[in-house]
């Protein structure tokens, strides 16, 4: 497709797209017809085989690199989206990192809390703030405008081998309620979706055990674990406008985890 006859959809930012979970919203996201921005912390060859994929489907991409832990960082980085693509219609707060060490919470280290609050909560929370000013000044020129936190299950779901985790992603699921609070006036919605057991390479090694208590406890109530085009897919809708009513919510995406059953 010629770009230049093409209408776009918008310009959609996801950090830590170059694989896994924010690989799958990116892609995602140009099938929409979203311009792209490729996120990644330094590996530029993954991000731009990303964004050489996202724009077979006729859509520009941009490759940007940069640590969304430096705080200081995130303006700089938010200016190069909008001079090569131009205003962010679409922020998914997406990099994010596990725990330092799988150790029972009587025995988790500052280090590892630290490093899962500073990514996970800290940086999402300034990043989200600085794109919102932005989208406080702009005009939205007739597009749906969001801001998507990728939190986790872990936000409500508690793992005892993992619990600074689990304290990140909560505080990263309040991120998205205090900026849909906010950004209403603006007509900017404000999501927090929360995967559940999605196949990357931060959950690989636990994987098999995931798959034989969804074979054996029905861990999950839709009999698979999850694919990052999976979260992909949610987001994409919900770039494009089509829960239009809704604002500050959450959407569980884990195959049915969440459900209490009896």
């Amino acid at each position: 497709m010629d770009q230049t006859d093409r209408q776009s959809a918008g310009v959609a930012f996801v950090t830590g797209s170059s694989r896994g979970i924010g690989r799958g919203i990116a892609l995602a996201l140009a099938k929409r017809g979203f311009d792209v921005v490729i996120h990644g912390r330094s590996d530029r060859e993954s991000a731009e085989a990303t964004a050489k994929e996202a724009a077979e489907f006729g859509v520009r991409s941009h490759v940007l690199l940069g640590d969304v832990g430096d705080i200081a960082g995130h303006a700089a980085m938010v200016a190069e989206v909008e001079a090569a693509l131009g205003p962010i219609s679409c922020f998914v707060n997406n990099a994010g990192v596990g725990a330092l060490r799988r150790e029972d919470v009587l025995e988790a280290k500052e280090d590892s809390y630290d490093h899962c609050m500073l990514f996970n909560a800290k940086a999402g929370f300034f990043f989200t703030q600085a794109v919102a000013k932005r989208m406080a000044v702009q005009p939205a020129e007739g597009r749906f405008r969001s801001l998507v936190m990728i939190s986790s299950v872990s936000a409500h779901t508690a793992s005892i081998n993992r619990g600074e985790y689990c304290v990140s992603k909560a505080a990263a699921g309040m991120v998205a309620s205090v900026f849909a609070a906010r950004m209403a006036e603006f007509g900017v919605s404000v999501y927090d979706v929360r995967p559940g057991v999605i196949e990357t390479d931060m959950s690989r090694m636990a994987l098999a055990a995931y798959q034989q208590r969804i074979d054996n406890e029905k861990l999950t109530l839709i009999p698979r674990i999850g694919q990052p085009e999976d979260v992909g897919r949610t987001v994409a809708a919900l770039a494009a406008g089509d829960l239009p009513y809704a604002t500050g919510q959450i959407l569980n995406l884990d195959g049915g985890m969440s459900v209490q059953t009896l």
